[in-house]
């Protein structure tokens, strides 16, 4: 069972705090600088919120781990900062090492995890471990163990790895959907190799797509993350992990205050997947599609936003719903789809089999189409 802090607890350590008339080790007599009642509320009151962190950082700690791979074989290093093609002044927040010329064997990598379940499984990103090699993880009461990789999803940037451990303590997802820009946030990880680290920030907006995962729809947040947090836990209030740590927008290589991780709701299915013992199913809806021309909107007299379907694959799930070449659509189970990727993204994240509604704009009104979606993977392989 994982732990977490209520929002009641919370408000409890708040409350005890603003109890106190006089902020301790500030002083308050004659000769001495005097604080008005209103400061000294205020300074109970930011004595509440630290003690609040310090709750959420100590429940936590123990289900956080620094992760260490070393590769197997030598490998040419290059730039001392990795660039991801396509998405300028995007950095994925892997390990970061001086140049050196020729041939040298690769340092340890580095990066963060957690535990979500009390036989051994821990999650990161795949970024992490995608090189291969030998996987080592270090937990918070200083114990060490070899890790395998059980699996990953390279769409997603996820991997979940096992280790043989006794005495873990799994922390949970927390429900992302119901995260709101603003809301405080806390990062945990070994930051540069500095394990432990805790910061402090908000959940700055929702739904970022910077060019760096096909299924990407990323928290944004100003909490401090770093080379060597990638993979680590972004936890919300209640001490439950809100995000997966995975991207940095730096100009430095190192922290520029923008963030972004994986969202939980995102992740929680690929990780079961994965503990399943399969690699995760992404939905196929069997259309082509095209962005929202002016003359297709002239035509329709459609004035919102969505993606135009050109063509339907015969018998596919498109078909069997009822989606036909023209139609516009709008939204794809309760997402809105402005743009073809959100479209892709909506179909991918709907489990095969299952009913995936599909509201369309068509002949000047709005109808709402159940399609139940293929494999795309069983798809792609009878091609």
């Amino acid at each position: 069972m994982g732990r977490f802090l209520t929002a009641s607890a919370i408000a409890g350590l708040l409350l005890a705090s603003s109890s106190v008339a006089v902020a301790d080790g500030l002083p308050s007599g004659e000769g001495s600088l005097v604080l008005s009642p209103d400061e000294q509320a205020a300074i109970a009151h930011a004595k509440g919120v630290s003690k609040a962190f310090r709750a959420i950082a100590r429940v936590s700690a123990p289900s956080v781990v620094s992760i260490e791979v070393t590769p197997a074989a030598p490998r040419l290093r290059g730039r001392s900062v990795r660039i991801v093609p396509g998405a300028p002044g995007m950095q994925q927040m892997v390990p970061i090492m001086p140049s050196m010329p020729g041939m040298q064997p690769v340092p340890r990598g580095m990066g963060t995890g957690f535990v979500v379940t009390e036989d051994g499984h821990i999650v990161t990103n795949n970024h992490v471990v995608r090189m291969g090699g030998n996987v080592k993880v270090r937990f918070h009461d200083g114990r060490e163990a070899a890790a395998s990789v059980m699996g990953t999803d390279p769409e997603t940037d996820i991997a979940v790895l096992k280790v043989e451990a006794e005495g873990l303590d799994p922390i949970d997802f927390a429900d992302s959907d119901a995260a709101e820009p603003g809301d405080w946030v806390i990062a945990m990880g070994a930051p540069f190799g500095l394990k432990d680290s805790v910061t402090a920030g908000i959940i700055s907006a929702k739904g970022r797509e910077v060019g760096l995962s096909p299924l990407e729809s990323y928290l944004q947040t100003d909490a401090t993350i770093n080379p060597g947090n990638s993979g680590g836990p972004l936890v919300d209030l209640d001490g439950k992990v809100v995000g997966i740590n995975t991207a940095i927008e730096s100009r430095s290589g190192g922290s520029d205050g923008i963030g972004f991780a994986i969202p939980a709701n995102m992740a929680k299915g690929v990780v079961e997947s994965i503990i399943g013992g399969s690699s995760p199913s992404r939905g196929f809806l069997g259309i082509q599609m095209q962005p929202l021309s002016p003359a297709a909107i002239e035509e329709s007299g459609f004035r919102g936003r969505g993606v135009l379907v050109t063509m339907v694959v015969p018998g596919g799930p498109a078909a069997r719903a009822g989606v036909q070449a023209g139609d516009i659509i709008v939204k794809v189970n309760g997402q809105e789809t402005p743009f073809m990727q959100r479209v892709q993204r909506a179909v991918k994240l709907c489990a095969p089999g299952a009913a995936c509604p599909i509201e369309v704009f068509r002949g000047g009104e709005t109808v709402t189409l159940s399609a139940t979606l293929d494999d795309a993977s069983k798809q792609l392989a009878s091609q």
